[in-house]
């Protein structure tokens, strides 16, 4: 099985300027822990996770750290770099063994440079589960 025909192809994406207010409500609406972060051009630089929104309020040492963290940070300070991707075309126990080196939970899948898709841990255990695979 190819990761094409298990990866989520409805990616929701941010922003690199939105706010973490409108991350934290976008994450919440896509029901997801990370997003794509896309430049203005369209590119996608980063990531940003719950992980890493938990990890700037806890540096936060006043309400007002806090305020300004919510209100006034860009994506783009908070965000990881741009991680490893995966082709759709790769067999899904490569990018299993992928996750498994990285320590990662999901890999975005890029085509011809465009980001397509994405394949998580989760997506991967319930198709062997229903021994799809």
């Amino acid at each position: 099985m190819k990761v094409a025909e298990l990866m989520q192809a409805n990616l929701k994406t941010i922003s690199v300027d939105a706010t973490i207010a409108d991350a934290v409500v976008a994450l919440t609406e896509a029901q997801v822990s990370s997003l794509p972060a896309i430049d203005r051009y369209g590119r996608a630089v980063g990531v940003l996770s719950t992980r890493d929104i938990l990890q700037a309020e806890r540096a936060c040492e006043s309400p007002a750290q806090r305020e300004h963290l919510f209100e006034r940070t860009r994506v783009l300070e908070v965000m990881a770099p741009w991680t490893h991707t995966v082709d759709p075309g790769i067999d899904i126990h490569q990018a299993a063994q992928e996750m498994l080196y990285l320590n990662v939970q999901r890999l975005f899948v890029e085509f011809d440079g465009a980001l397509v898709g994405v394949i998580s841990q989760t997506d991967i255990v319930g198709a062997v589960a229903t021994a799809r695979v």
